[in-house]
């Protein structure tokens, strides 16, 4: 990353993963441009588009584009980061927005305080055939005390946080042998690094919700690649979370290899299956007890959902 040599206000550096995505991509590049902020680059690493991505971005002569094969989104963010001159880094998705005002909010946040970080608030929205856009929820209200089960369980909206160029200066970039989760691996990254943050308590950034977006797909391949990673994920760091994040990751690695079990059944893939109970049955002496009472929560569930039938217990 290149220093940002500017005495003026401080240079926001927003990083875009792009592919196919000329559908979206104004609306996002747009966003940035109506923070109304004196000093933004915005960084587009295109995976070598096919759709007319890169006739688009042609619109927008201010941007800085490089345009080629990659490998995944984790290898283009960190091209993206290799370019960034700014003090405060941030990364926007192809399909999604920051809401008006974010970047003064999160600027305040970092000069007031001094922090290595600031994680704003994120909203899923949807647009409108007449492209109008409407809230569907609050995506979290994120908080100190919930911040690591958001991580271990979900994800705490990693796209409304802002970074400090000497984060990534002491902990690195992403870990690009991950597909799904490499933006996850790097909170914890950061969690464990003993740098500063602060919440901010402001709608940030607007996650799209569509048929072919990533952060909300429920395609099988997408979920089972998933699974895995985050399996993964509490291998890795398991021994290194505080206790009650401890007992919260176990708790996960039972509730995801039980959901790989039942998924795998669900499509006859049974030697997977096999492998998934085998795997959850060395985390957890009480594995098989809690896959039977998950299959049959899961039975009253849709039994609830499509009778309205509510089991007595």
């Amino acid at each position: 990353m290149k220093k940002n040599p500017s005495k003026g206000p401080p240079l926001f550096s927003i990083i875009t993963p792009s592919f196919n995505r000329a559908t979206f991509i104004s609306q996002a590049i747009e966003s940035v441009l109506h923070q109304n902020y004196p000093n933004v680059e915005h960084i587009i690493i295109d995976g070598g588009s096919t759709d007319g991505t890169l006739e688009v971005i042609k619109k927008y002569p201010h941007l800085r584009v490089v345009s080629g094969p990659d490998k995944g989104m984790y290898d283009a963010l960190n091209k993206g980061l290799g370019m960034a001159r700014g003090e405060i880094i941030g990364f926007l998705n192809t399909d999604d927005l920051y809401t008006e005002g974010s970047f003064g909010g999160v600027l305040d946040l970092f000069k007031r305080n001094r922090t290595d970080a600031v994680a704003g608030q994120a909203i899923l929205f949807s647009r409108n055939r007449d492209n109008t856009e409407s809230v569907i929820h609050q995506i979290r209200i994120l908080t100190e005390e919930r911040l690591w089960r958001e991580l271990i369980y979900s994800n705490p909206g990693f796209n409304a946080w802002f970074f400090n160029r000497r984060v990534f200066e002491k902990i690195g970039t992403f870990d690009t042998s991950y597909r799904m989760s490499g933006d996850r691996d790097f909170l914890f990254k950061f969690l464990l690094s003993g740098l500063n943050f602060e919440f901010l308590e402001q709608t940030v950034y607007g996650y799209l919700a569509h048929e072919d977006s990533l952060t909300f797909s429920r395609n099988p391949s997408y979920i089972f690649q998933l699974g895995d990673e985050n399996l993964r994920l509490v291998e890795h760091y398991l021994d290194l979370v505080p206790g009650n994040a401890r007992l919260e990751m176990q708790r996960q690695r039972t509730r995801t290899s039980i959901s790989m079990v039942a998924r795998h059944l669900r499509l006859g893939a049974y030697k997977k299956a096999l492998y998934y109970t085998r795997l959850g049955c060395s985390y957890d002496v009480l594995w098989p007890v809690k896959f039977v009472f998950g299959l049959f929560r899961g039975m009253f569930r849709e039994i609830e959902r499509k009778f309205g039938i509510y089991p007595p217990f």
